[in-house]
């Protein structure tokens, strides 16, 4: 198969997938349907612009042709690996469970501020995840948080950790409400999505993983700004 048939075999699929997902029977052009559902896909929306020159270059090879079996355009392999790329994406997307899944280290409320800062210099973890005792979402506890409340504390050259629990914490946190949670089968590009469509100024320091997204539900995994470039690379 020559690289015009490939992309072409490819770009096809795609074509099928993005009339399957307008799923109203009326035809629409390729480009009409990328536009239309970039709006709400966020997997599309990121390939957005690859998608319009591929149907560009498509229809150089479909509609410029001189014979059936005369191409006049040959794509680059690099167009070929990529139309490949966005199919995959597209049609057989990366879920965040498995990819991101982990036992999370988290806290109760009433826990001493002590075994946090032990995990932070044993294991060097920057956000933790705190609940009520009896087991209800309570916020995100984050490593520039607890710094902070330090800085605050701090009488001198002496500071005493003696009973001070997450909850004292927490509370003095600007970061505890920076985070979201996600469904298991929220895929990769929609992970990434959540961390870049925030307003000017605001981002998630990180995404939490549950069954439905619900706060209440058992942790499966949590994702950071660093965990998602690497499985992006």
């Amino acid at each position: 198969m020559s690289r015009a048939e490939e992309f072409l075999a490819s770009y096809h699929r795609i074509e099928d997938y993005l009339s399957r997902e307008m799923g109203d029977g009326q035809h629409f052009s390729f480009s009409n349907m990328v536009n239309r559902l970039a709006k709400q896909n966020p997997i599309i929306d990121r390939y957005k612009e690859d998608l319009h020159q591929m149907s560009q270059l498509r229809n150089a090879i479909v509609h410029e042709r001189r014979e059936p079996d005369f191409i006049i355009a040959e794509p680059h392999e690099s167009l070929v690996e990529l139309i490949l790329e966005v199919e995959r994406e597209l049609l057989h997307p990366r879920l965040v469970i498995p990819l991101f899944a982990k036992s999370v280290v988290t806290f109760q409320s009433e826990d001493f501020l002590t075994e946090v800062l032990r995990e932070i210099r044993d294991k060097n973890y920057s956000q933790f995840p705190v609940y009520h005792d009896n087991g209800s979402w309570r916020g995100l506890l984050t490593k520039k948080g607890v710094t902070s409340w330090l800085a605050e504390t701090i009488d001198g050259t002496n500071l005493s950790l003696k009973g001070v629990r997450v909850k004292h914490v927490l509370h003095h946190d600007p970061h505890m409400h920076r985070y979201r949670f996600i469904r298991k089968d929220a895929t990769v590009i929609e992970a990434q999505h959540c961390f870049t469509q925030m307003k000017e100024g605001a981002r998630y320091d990180a995404l939490l993983i549950t069954e439905t997204g619900s706060p209440n539900e058992t942790l499966l995994g949590i994702i950071r700004p660093q965990d998602l470039l690497n499985a992006l690379r």
